[in-house]
């Protein structure tokens, strides 16, 4: 009689499962979170980018803040940015005018878990700081 020898081919394929599952979670809890000052260099760099977007195209550009989505739309192209899950705003949404300028004074949070920020939009101009 043969002596079986060695794994089969079912039980070789669940041990490589376990470990490929035993290996996902591990790089999730290591995967290195963003600091909060690179994620408002991102984001403004992201509502800049809506700003020249409007002045390139010479069309009006709408910026919404939905939680932790930003986004913004120009004729048939829209653009995302996602945050981290601990950075939210407020839902929000404003109009960027062919020239880069908004309608009035406006002033975006952002919330985090230490902190918030203020993005604030000037009278009559594109131009924002953050506090």
């Amino acid at each position: 009689m043969l002596t079986n020898k060695g794994f089969t081919l079912i039980e070789t394929l669940f041990v490589l499962f376990i470990i490929c599952m035993l290996s996902m979670i591990s790089m999730t809890l290591h995967m290195p979170q963003k600091s909060a000052d690179v994620q408002i260099k991102e984001i403004v760099s992201f509502l800049n980018e809506a700003k020249l977007t409007a002045m390139t195209y010479k069309q009006t550009v709408t910026l919404k803040f939905n939680g932790s989505l930003v986004s913004y739309q120009c004729l048939n192209r829209q653009r995302d940015y996602e945050l981290n899950q601990q950075f939210y705003f407020d839902n929000h949404q404003m109009t960027f005018n062919d020239f880069g300028n908004i309608k009035g004074a406006k002033t975006v949070i952002l919330h985090t878990q230490n902190k918030n920020y203020h993005f604030v939009y000037q009278v009559g101009s594109g131009c924002f700081y953050v506090e």
